[in-house]
Parts: C-alpha cells; structure tokens; sequence
C-alpha cells in the first residue's frame, strides 16, 4: 500500500522515474490526458477506471498524477480521498456495483465474512487499497505546491 510524492523542478526525471520503476515491478501505469474540454466529469471517470482497474480486475496500477494537470482543487480532494480511505464519495453508478460486488462476494465467501454490501463493498476497497499506488509529482516553485 505504498504511495509516493516526488518534487522537484521540471525536467528533473519525477515523471520518467516513476515510469521506469513502474515498468521495473511490472505494474500498470495509469496517467490522466488533460486535454482542452477536460473537466470534473472525465477526471471521475478516469478515476473510477483506474480505482476498478485495482479493485475489480486485480491488476497492481500506479496511478501517476503531475501538478500541472490539477484543473480543480477537487482533483486533491479526491485524491486525499483515495489516500485514505481507497474511496471517493459517490463516485461509483448502480452498474459499476455489479463487477465490484462479485470480487467483494468472493473475497468474503473466502474469508467467512457475512455476504452483505458492507461487507462486500469493504472487501473491494482492500483490494483497491492493496493495488493501487498513487503517484504525486510535484514542483516546490510556485503556489500550487503551497
């Protein structure tokens, strides 16, 4: 369950250093586009893509996040969110619920556990929290990093 924040100035490998250990432990690396038009409702997909890619297919994803494609301070809260607790609030839709209830069902039928949503929805957010490793690459110059 480990994270990371780099910082240093541009150009001084955050970035390729990430990719490269990322390649080096043979995880997925998993990086946001923000191009013209991007906002809060792509960057929760995204999200939500990247958080199932851990939680419900099982693959070990660092999710690489630069400073400069900070477009809303929520985009910290969520990330915050997803430090702490592997969640974000309301992020997931009735249809998302059916792949992340299976891999909760059977994590609990093999552990004991009651099959109830609690239980099932918990049971994800460990494998989300156990597969997931949010990289921050950040610049110290400048406000944002204040």
């Amino acid at each position: 369950m480990g994270n990371a924040l780099l910082l240093g100035v541009g150009g001084s490998g955050r970035q390729s250093l990430t990719k490269l250990s990322t390649y080096m432990s043979n995880y997925k690396l998993y990086n946001i586009e923000v191009v013209k038009g991007y906002n809060m409702t792509n960057w929760r997909d995204n999200l939500k893509f990247c958080l199932m890619q851990g939680g419900v297919s099982g693959l070990i994803t660092t999710f690489l996040f630069v400073d400069t494609q900070i477009i809303n301070e929520q985009m910290l809260e969520d990330i915050n969110n997803v430090l702490n607790s592997g969640d974000v609030p309301q992020l997931y839709k009735t249809e998302d619920l059916e792949g992340i209830f299976a891999v909760g069902k059977a994590a609990c039928q093999q552990k004991g556990l009651a099959i109830n949503k609690m239980n099932m929805f918990g049971q994800y957010l460990q494998r989300v929290k156990a597969n997931m490793h949010v990289v921050l690459a950040m610049s110290p110059l400048g406000d944002l990093f204040r």
